[in-house]
């Protein structure tokens, strides 16, 4: 504003010999740029109305309503376009520093998920510990039965995951009923050397020997919001492609919604409420 009346007054004190009307479109495009589309008409109008009456003061009068309607409308268009462009100008510069932060904002993302997906191996013995520490986790939080919180159950546990990771089978509980050995593999996923996710997967009976089932997935609630869930569940499904997919899982689970966008269909629900979700190879 400040600007506006000093070129202004500069305008007036200079006289007829020297016009200072078209830097009045520098505070219009500042205010523009600045200030937004509502401030940019204001100056507008005031650029336009300083023009005028510049005009009419120190060089020649208008002769009639005519030609003062023109002036007045002459000069609001070339004020109008100047705001226009700066306007156009400011929103094509914050749609590149937008874009330019989506970008970041992606690679930052697709360089975190690189590192996540290198971070995915095969469980050893070693890793147990860390997968029974998860599954307490679990529990604790109402994800698994909490009967896996019981220092008992977890040295049974212990034993077991061992013996799977060791040995590749298990003995499992059928869905139909009844218990038959199938392969069992733990995948871990570590980076700065700590594990802070893991799947156990498992075969089916007889019927359907080269199905695989994403039977337990758990990740660290430090590390959860982070991708790494999702990663795990892609995958699965990558290194799988050939099989046929299956899980379980609970109702309006997290665990549901990253299921059913993988193309993975409810067949049936257990006892025990959880859901049997399938996916063809």
């Amino acid at each position: 504003m400040l600007l506006e009346a000093i070129i202004f007054l500069l305008d007036m004190d200079t006289g007829a010999s020297i016009s200072y009307a078209p830097f009045l479109s520098i505070p219009t495009a500042m205010a523009a740029w600045w200030l937004g589309r509502w401030p940019a008409l204001l100056f507008v109008v005031l650029s336009t109305a300083a023009r005028v009456i510049d005009y009419s003061i120190m060089r020649v009068p208008h002769q009639s309503p005519l030609m003062l309607t023109y002036d007045v409308l002459q000069s609001a268009a070339f004020y109008g376009c100047v705001a226009l462009l700066a306007l156009a100008l400011r929103r094509q510069r914050d749609h590149l520093l937008e874009h330019a932060r989506h970008i970041r904002s992606s690679v930052k993302h697709e360089r975190h998920l690189r590192h996540l997906d290198s971070s995915i191996r095969r469980a050893v013995p070693d890793d147990v510990p860390a997968i029974i520490r998860l599954t307490s986790l679990a529990g604790a939080s109402g994800n698994f039965d909490q009967v896996v919180t019981d220092s008992v159950r977890q040295a049974a546990l212990d034993s077991s995951f061992r013996a799977g990771i060791l040995q590749g089978s298990a003995l499992r509980d059928v869905w139909g009923g009844g218990q038959c050995t199938v392969p069992i593999e733990f995948w871990v996923a570590e980076f700065e050397g700590e594990v802070h996710s893991y799947m156990m997967l498992l075969g089916m009976d007889q019927q359907d020997v080269l199905a695989r089932e994403l039977h337990a997935m758990v990740v660290d609630p430090r590390y959860r919001s982070q991708g790494l869930g999702n990663l795990m569940v892609d995958f699965f499904c990558a290194h799988y492609k050939q099989r046929a997919l299956i899980a379980a899982c609970r109702p309006d689970s997290t665990m549901l919604s990253m299921l059913l966008k993988r193309g993975f269909a409810q067949t049936a629900v257990s006892d025990q409420g959880y859901l049997l979700l399938r996916r063809a190879s």
